[in-house]
């Protein structure tokens, strides 16, 4: 009688991470489904289909105190909603006029349901500074930026309300001392997200220009 061959344990180990493989897969694909059916809008952001409900962008912003640049990359979230309105998060960074990055946690929300197409409608971004170890300390969530506007295809049209000119002093430093001697606004700025791809979110703040 014919014995079979043994597969060893590579043989075992590539049948595993094929399985692993393969349950990745149906799991993300299972993933982007419910998102399909409960927030079509996600997938159109700025007029284009998105196949993963992602949007990512960048602004280039204009200040007295100098140039920054913005990141942010959005999906929506079904954990955190205001009045069951349309809810978003993701991640983003902040190039100062000093060469300094900040990691900024970023929320976005909608005051209504939209169809497939949200051209038109308003949009609010809070974007707040999240360390890595902010769930092991206190921290300092310093820069805190908030933007108000709406989409107007392909761009995300917005201003920052006085928030980066209350987060920055003149010379384009971040301002940590007292909460309570926060500096007042000083102007106000438009802030323009233009779509960008994923990879724009590994630039460091030499390249992340507009």
């Amino acid at each position: 009688m014919a014995m079979r061959a043994r597969t060893g344990c590579l043989g075992c180990v590539g049948r595993l991470a094929g399985i692993l493989v393969v349950g990745v897969l149906c799991g993300s694909a299972l993933v982007i489904a419910i998102e399909w059916v409960f927030t079509p809008w996600a997938f159109y952001l700025g007029g284009q289909f998105h196949p993963l409900g992602v949007w990512q962008g960048t602004a280039r912003v204009h200040a007295a105190s100098g140039d920054y640049t913005l990141y942010l990359w959005l999906s929506p979230s079904r954990g955190r909603r205001y009045n069951n309105l349309p809810y978003m998060n993701g991640w983003g960074y902040l190039c100062t006029p000093k060469g300094e990055r900040y990691a900024l946690r970023t929320t976005a929300s909608m005051p209504r349901h939209p169809d497939v197409d949200t051209n038109g409608l308003e949009m609010r971004v809070d974007m707040e500074r999240r360390p890595w170890y902010w769930n092991f300390t206190g921290y300092d969530a310093r820069p805190r930026l908030s933007f108000r506007g709406r989409w107007q295809n392909p761009d995300l049209v917005l201003n920052d309300g006085g928030t980066l000119s209350s987060a920055f002093l003149p010379d384009g430093t971040l301002y940590t001392g007292p909460a309570k001697n926060q500096p007042r606004a000083r102007e106000t700025v438009p802030v323009i997200f233009h779509q960008v791809p994923w990879t724009a979110f590994f630039a460091d703040c030499r390249s992340a220009t507009y």
